[in-house]
């Protein structure tokens, strides 16, 4: 018998997060995240302009109204989640984005997307990838109801280049259809679910620098695998890139308290991400954040074996960037043989 083939991740929905289930998000939790509720165009345009931009919006057909509602919150400075649905059949017309990109993914209904000088429709299982430097007009069905990501031009820019190892033109240019039911395309939907999952009400939301930083590279990072082709990067011979390795290893015992990426670090010895994983493989046989992780709970056990009036787990932990209390405490369990609070009361 052949094996039934694996379920949509859009078939998931009734276990979806609020971001993403095909009803709209409702309830007292997610009141505080809303912009939008109008049924007056005026409104709804120039609210929907504050998040993204100004733009035309009007109205297809003569006998329909917006019910439109939104709702947004920001991962960090270059990534926030936005749900749109405007309750009616809608054009929209922002010309260029200029300062982001747009990953616009269905819940339900149906858009058609004018971009890149070909028409691109897109239903639930599918996304479109705007990008800021190309004109962009959209038709939205009625019951369309959008997920979607706003995303920083500069700071993709940037993470681009670290990937690539070359400095990237500002008019980068991402795949403008994805399908997220298979392949790369379905890697990125759960990174959405994972998203989705921290960012709604009542969820885990990083409170460092240090956390959100990672999760936005990770987020621009995995749009980069599944949306660009960067040019292959060759590989420096290990003469040449051994005064890299010590370079990086000096700065980041240097900024061990500062929030710390890969591509942060590919932009010091102005070299590309993959060079920088490779150096740690190859001479450390470690990655770079696990190597970070290391450095950083060895930050900790000091400060817990030389603890002054005030010193707390938590505190400390949290000071080197372990916003998590249960994989730090494993972390360190199984670094050192014993629980964080068993070496701070001991040292006391």
């Amino acid at each position: 018998m052949a094996p039934s083939p694996a379920p949509s991740p859009l078939a998931l929905s009734a276990a979806s997060p609020g971001w993403l289930d095909r009803h709209e998000p409702r309830g007292a939790p997610w009141s505080a995240l809303s912009v939008l509720a109008s049924d007056d165009l005026d409104e709804t345009r120039e609210q929907i302009a504050r998040i993204y931009k100004p733009h035309d919006l009007s109205v297809i057909g003569t006998r329909q109204r917006v019910r439109a509602r939104m709702h947004h919150r920001a991962l960090g400075p270059s990534v926030s989640l936005n749900r749109l649905a405007h309750g009616a059949a809608v054009r929209i017309d922002p010309d260029r984005l200029d300062d982001f990109f747009l990953v616009q993914m269905p819940l339900a209904g149906e858009a058609a997307v004018w971009h890149q000088n070909a028409c691109h429709h897109c239903s639930a299982g599918q996304a479109t990838v705007i990008s800021p430097q190309d004109a962009v007009r959209m038709e939205w069905s009625g019951d369309c109801d959008q997920f979607m990501l706003r995303i920083d031009r500069q700071r993709l820019l940037h993470v681009a280049a670290a990937i690539s190892g070359q400095e990237t033109a500002a008019t980068l240019r991402l795949a403008p259809q994805l399908d997220l039911r298979q392949g790369s395309g379905a890697h990125w939907w759960q990174l959405m679910h994972y998203l989705s999952a921290l960012l709604q009400p009542g969820g885990e939301h990083p409170s460092s620098g240090l956390h959100i930083a990672m999760l936005e590279d990770h987020v621009l990072a995995m749009l980069l695998r599944v949306a660009w082709a960067p040019a292959t990067v060759s590989r420096a011979p290990a003469s040449a890139t051994l005064p890299k390795l010590r370079q990086l290893e000096d700065y980041i015992e240097a900024h061990l308290d500062q929030p710390l990426t890969v591509a942060d670090l590919a932009r010091v010895v102005h070299s590309s991400v993959r060079l920088v994983q490779q150096l740690f493989a190859r001479e450390r046989g470690t990655t770079p954040l696990a190597h970070i992780r290391r450095l950083r709970l060895e930050r900790v056990r000091h400060d817990l074996m030389h603890p002054g009036a005030d010193t707390r787990v938590l505190q400390t932990a949290s000071r080197w960037g372990f916003e998590h209390p249960g994989r730090f405490a494993a972390a360190y369990q199984q670094a050192y043989g014993e629980s964080p609070s068993a070496t701070l009361a001991r040292s006391q």
